[in-house]
């Protein structure tokens, strides 16, 4: 026997409200650590600090440490107390930014911009899952529906936050400070929710005596009758993975080079093409609604929902292609229509189809395995899209979005009958 961590969800609402509060500000706060190195890449290539394809290699070590730490910290969350866990990483990207600020003001060797961003996705890996445990066992039962829905706009609007406050540095200050200010920011956020939860940790986390780890699985397979590979090979779950890889590399690509492409293409100044990313990120809000109307009044299937949002994102690229390589506008349009798409997958992907695993209990499980699988995308995307860009040029990069938005197509289709045949089980 072993005492284990216990958590008891809230009952009063107002208590709930705020607490649910304190996570969505924290989660826009995330992007403003993380997405400053975006807004920095196009200063930091031009300026000769590094090449694309370098600089592209730091984002890269950010998703491969994210990913892996997606999975490492969902263990850890069920030992420690889900406050706490939440406070120390987002006190540990603070100063990760401080750290990487006096590195790219002393022009450190690349090893240390690697080495300091991929320790960066480490502390920031354990912040969305144990958010979404949160959310699922502190909150007041009636809220946490909506809060996990509007969860999601929390990325949009941190996306905004971020490109906004990285366009006003690196129009008023040296580019090195968007670095500095997050980590700033990112301090008082952590101790605004240590003060904040402190009372709320108070009432919902104790240590209570645990059952044996071996009569707690035997309960599951009871419950399931099956494991989680064979849920996950006849619902086609193994087989998304490939989609989702294919959309995280796709969609990471445009959000953290879209201010290059813009800056290379049409001669834009940096700080500009990094205000108007913020504007047309406020887009990106409307995809979880479209999401469900497409979802719930139309197609009536999270995987043919998926395959048309696809068949989209694909035209959007199309078009990109060859009327938006000609017309700042067209192209800034044709963006924030493939942000609303690409949010509108996401949320399919992340927020609804793991819902279909609660029933046998694995509905967290299956979220960390995919989630970890997107990351791997994003980690992908950084290297890969600074490569062909610089060896291949833009037109090349866009075809090469193009063929995997294909992938995700084929899959997609393909996927539908068995997905419908597992939703009947």
């Amino acid at each position: 026997m072993k005492r284990r961590l216990t958590v008891t969800a809230l009952t009063d609402l107002r208590d709930g409200r705020f607490l649910f509060v304190l996570c969505f500000a924290l989660y826009c706060s995330v992007y403003i650590g993380r997405l400053n190195l975006s807004a920095a890449i196009t200063e930091i290539t031009t300026t000769g600090i590094l090449e694309k394809d370098a600089a592209g290699l730091i984002g890269t070590a950010f998703f491969v440490v994210y990913a892996a730490g997606q999975i490492i910290n969902g263990f850890l969350s069920d030992h420690v107390s889900p406050f706490f866990l939440i406070g120390i990483s987002i006190g540990g990207s603070a100063v990760v930014n401080l750290i990487m600020f006096f590195a790219m003001y002393m022009s450190a060797p690349f090893w240390c911009y690697l080495l300091i961003w991929a320790v960066n996705g480490y502390a920031q890996s354990a912040i969305y899952p144990t958010l979404i445990r949160m959310i699922a066992t502190v909150l007041p039962e009636p809220m946490r529906i909506s809060a996990g829905a509007n969860l999601f706009a929390s990325t949009a609007v941190g996306t905004m936050c971020a490109n906004l406050i990285s366009a006003s540095i690196m129009k008023f200050w040296s580019w090195q400070f968007c670095f500095l200010v997050p980590a700033i920011i990112l301090g008082i956020v952590a101790l605004v929710w240590f003060a904040g939860t402190a009372p709320l940790s108070a009432k919902t986390i104790s240590r209570g005596e645990a059952v044996s780890a071996q009569p707690r699985k035997q309960e599951k397979e009871k419950k399931s009758g099956h494991g989680l590979v064979y849920y996950m090979a006849v619902s086609g779950a193994f087989m998304m993975m490939i989609p989702i890889g294919a959309f995280a590399i796709v969609k990471e690509s445009i959000t953290v080079w879209s201010p290059t492409l813009l800056t290379e293409i049409f001669s834009a100044e940096p700080s500009f093409t990094v205000a108007i990313s913020t504007v047309i990120s406020l887009a990106a809000i409307f995809g979880a609604v479209l999401a469900r109307t497409v979802l719930m009044h139309w197609l009536q299937d999270e995987m043919k929902s998926i395959s048309f949002f696809y068949l989209l994102v694909a035209g959007g690229l199309v078009l990109l292609l060859t009327v938006g390589m000609h017309s700042l506008w067209i192209m800034l349009i044709l963006l924030s229509v493939l942000l609303v798409l690409f949010t509108s997958i996401n949320t399919l992907f992340m927020g609804i189809i793991p819902l279909r695993f609660g029933r046998y209990g694995m509905s967290s499980t299956v979220t960390g395995l995919l989630n970890a699988v997107g990351a791997g995308g994003n980690a992908a995307a950084a290297y890969l899209t600074g490569l062909m860009a610089k060896t291949g040029g833009w037109n090349s990069t866009i075809l090469f979005w193009l063929a995997l938005s294909g992938v995700g197509i084929f899959v997609t289709l393909f996927l539908i009958p068995r997905w419908m045949r597992f939703k009947r089980m």
